[in-house]
């Protein structure tokens, strides 16, 4: 899978502005203190840098401040780019933006550069830990065909498809590449615009190859639900300090308040996707959790209700529901010697 524009967006809380902006104090970094093109302070001219913009905007309600924006070139290396987010910090900015292949910079930038996926927030600085960020994000962005974003959480991945299978082809790209396999603090998820509908794989340690098996299980089970209900699955792999997680997330039809899914009623169509979800639940180490959850929006505001939450090794469930009594003595069942 070849990538072939990915925007990296890192996004920081600034204190202040060295120089002059509109309120009349003296800038150094190369803006008018108007907004428009303008010098980025080091970023100018810089080894991989292809195009800069620097103005004050608004970062949030009725504050403006420092935004610096940069497109990187393509073929940028890992130790280019591990300068440019040193140097980056230079300016204090409020809010940077770093795009590989973007193209040419609009003349006016906007926070989100037009319509490309973003990450909003207020983030810490990179710096510190850029000499390893830099080769995990550019190998990523370079195997993966959709949206890239580094963090100092990790580097994100959405992939273009909503197809869990593409899923599992990432995972056997990201074993097969030497950068992605030592790389820990990733994610990989299918391309839904909202995080919450979408499937995927989230791990704090390099991924192992049983972690990737875990999750071929895991995204069999979506084939046992009902025709006429949309699930998703989350996998999350801890470090040695903390457990792996499942998350299930199904959209009912009609189904849009609590307490009307219950055994007596969808029993028959969903026990079958949960048990086959609680079968690889009992395969992860004690304290490790699998949580049900039904999507109650039906397109309008977001909305949840969890009706299984169970911890491997507890002898009962952890959500007092129709389901989860049942489903915890089915775990018990699949866990005991």
């Amino acid at each position: 899978m070849r990538r072939l524009a990915t925007l990296l967006v890192l996004v920081l809380g600034g204190t202040g502005v060295a120089g002059c902006d509109d309120t009349g104090r003296t800038r150094t970094d190369g803006t008018d203190g108007t907004g428009g093109t303008g010098g980025t302070g080091e970023l100018a001219g810089m080894p991989g840098v292809r195009d800069t913009w620097s103005g004050l905007q608004e970062v949030e309600d009725g504050v403006r401040g420092l935004v610096v924006v940069a497109d990187l070139e393509q073929d940028i290396t890992a130790e280019q780019l591990t300068d440019v987010l040193v140097a980056t910090q230079a300016p204090n900015p409020d809010l940077y933006t770093l795009s590989l292949g973007w193209g040419e910079l609009p003349t006016s930038v906007p926070l989100e550069l037009g319509d490309r996926d973003v990450i909003d927030g207020a983030y810490g600085p990179l710096e510190a830990t850029a000499g390893d960020r830099a080769p995990q994000f550019l190998a990523a962005a370079r195997t993966f065909e959709g949206s890239v974003g580094l963090t100092p959480r990790g580097t994100e991945v959405v992939l273009a498809s909503i197809s869990p299978d593409d899923v599992t082809a990432a995972l056997e790209a990201t074993l097969a590449d030497p950068v992605l396999r030592a790389s820990p603090h990733m994610s990989i998820r299918t391309g839904e615009r909202q995080g919450p509908d979408s499937s995927g794989v989230a791990w704090s340690a390099p991924l192992t190859a049983d972690g990737a098996g875990r999750w071929r299980a895991l995204r069999a089970t979506l084939d046992l639900a009902p025709a006429d209900v949309t699930a998703n699955t989350w996998l999350r792999e801890g470090d040695d300090d903390s457990p792996v997680s499942i998350r299930a997330r199904l959209a009912l039809p009609g189904v849009d308040r609590e307490g009307i899914v219950v055994p007596a009623t969808w029993g028959e169509r969903l026990w079958p996707l949960i048990h086959a979800q609680l079968d690889v639940a009992g395969t992860l180490p004690p304290g490790s959790t699998y949580e049900l959850e039904l999507d109650l929006s039906l397109g309008g505001l977001p909305k949840d209700e969890t009706i299984v939450a169970l911890t491997v090794g507890r002898g009962a469930g952890d959500q007092p529901s129709p389901w989860d009594p049942a489903a915890a003595r089915y775990l018990r069942s699949v866990t005991s010697p």
